[in-house]
């Protein structure tokens, strides 16, 4: 068994990865080698060299010369890649076994920022077949890929354009999408947006992906496939991934918080003032972790999940999910833990049954009518527009690796749907 791994052949001006290994596999097949089900590997998505959805393929082969199948993964790549894009720096790697060092380096590739000499250097300790152009970036991703064992997975159905459609508006019926999303939900999830009514599963670059049905069954990613009426797809591939696990979030609960920018946490701490909006609708709040404090934000693309943030209160305990850029915490999840009250004061009520008034700074309350004095003031428990739980960025704000509440199975989640 050969593993075949591939990285950063695209650009944000077109081609694609996956497709790129779309047309492998059928070249694969056609030369008549056994392909398993390839994988879709999202890694760090705080990376600053990637396209948006920072993903490596790596495709089993059966098959026993890695030159052979290396020559033709080799002629697909340089055809299919945008090496003038100016951050493509594509990797090919072609591994017969998969090391325990290379699966450290997957994990490691998912929650932190690695450097192309540590992947050469592992390539050819190991003895590796590979291939990188340029500056060779996508020996990280390509590495990555071929050593990734996922801990928990969900599927990935892909469907691609003909080529002379590329760059042309992407021809789809909407109605039929949400019809689908309706029969196949929450078996396949992030397909539409329902908060703020806006299919998703679908990009609007000029790259050949016509849309992606992500789900945790096949069989309802086939059906909702089947249901959607759209232009001829050129080709589908199903993918088994680690997309919606997140795999990248590093949990330091009950851990001294050193965090560092372009990782991602799960934290516990108490919200330590006032929400505050910006200029561009970014809202902002302190959290205190017990040895410091961190600012968290939920930036305007969120949208209705900074109705959550701005409810939230000093005291309140929460956890929070997210990725740290510039000492700032940018958030996908909140689980709150517990509410604090919530209080108001106000002019105790009188025995005759009138409400006093303020005698002035420092002198308490009075009673016009009996002239009742009081110096405590009445304080009165106010309702909380929140309740306990989980909540999470919309679908439109999700990144691959994010895990949806809908695949928690949380009593206490609250899913953007």
């Amino acid at each position: 068994m050969l593993i075949i791994g591939i990285d950063d052949t695209d650009s944000e001006r077109g081609f694609c990865t996956t497709y790129l290994a779309a047309v492998l596999i059928e070249r694969l097949r056609a030369s008549g080698h056994h392909v398993c089900t390839p994988k879709l590997v999202r890694l760090n998505p705080c990376a600053r060299y990637k396209t948006r959805g920072n993903a490596a393929i790596a495709i089993p082969v059966e098959a026993e010369d890695p030159e052979r199948i290396g020559q033709i993964a080799l002629d697909t790549l340089l055809e299919l890649s945008d090496l003038s894009g100016t951050n493509t720096n594509p990797g090919l790697v072609i591994a017969e076994r998969v090391t325990e060092e290379m699966r450290r380096f997957y994990r490691r590739a998912v929650t932190e920022i690695l450097e192309i000499e540590e992947a050469k250097g592992i390539l050819t300790s190991e003895g590796i077949w590979h291939r990188g152009f340029k500056n060779q970036r996508g020996l990280i991703g390509a590495l990555a890929a071929v050593g990734s064992e996922f801990d928990d997975s969900t599927y990935e159905l892909i469907a691609y354009r003909r080529r002379e459609l590329w760059g042309t508006p992407r021809i789809l019926d909407e109605g039929s999408i949400w019809e689908a999303d309706r029969a196949t939900y929450p078996a396949t999830w992030d397909t539409v947006d329902y908060s703020n009514r806006r299919i998703v599963f679908s990009p609007h670059s000029p790259d050949p992906v016509l849309f992606g049905i992500r789900g945790d069954d096949p069989d309802a990613i086939r059906r909702a496939f089947s249901m959607i009426r759209s232009e001829a797809p050129e080709r589908s591939v199903m993918y088994v991934t680690n997309q919606g696990t997140d795999a990248h979030i590093i949990d330091m609960r009950g851990r001294d918080a050193c965090l560092r920018d372009d990782r991602s946490y799960r934290l516990r701490g108490s919200v330590a003032g006032e929400p505050r909006a910006i200029e561009g609708g970014h809202v902002f709040f302190p959290l205190d972790l017990g040895e410091r404090k961190i600012e968290c934000a939920a930036f305007e693309p969120t949208k209705c999940f900074r109705k959550i943030v701005r409810s939230l209160i000093p005291g309140d305990l929460i956890e929070v999910y997210g990725s740290m850029k510039s000492g700032t915490l940018n958030l996908e999840k909140i689980d709150i833990i517990s509410l604090e009250k919530q209080r108001r004061s106000r002019p105790p009520l009188c025995a005759c049954g009138r409400r006093m008034e303020s005698a002035g700074a420092g002198q308490g309350y009075r009673c016009r009518r009996c002239r009742t004095r009081s110096m405590e003031p009445e304080v009165v428990d106010l309702p909380r527009d929140i309740e306990e739980g989980l909540y999470e960025v919309p679908p439109s704000a999700r990144r691959h690796l994010a895990k949806p509440l809908v695949r928690m199975r949380d009593p206490r989640a609250h899913p953007s749907r």
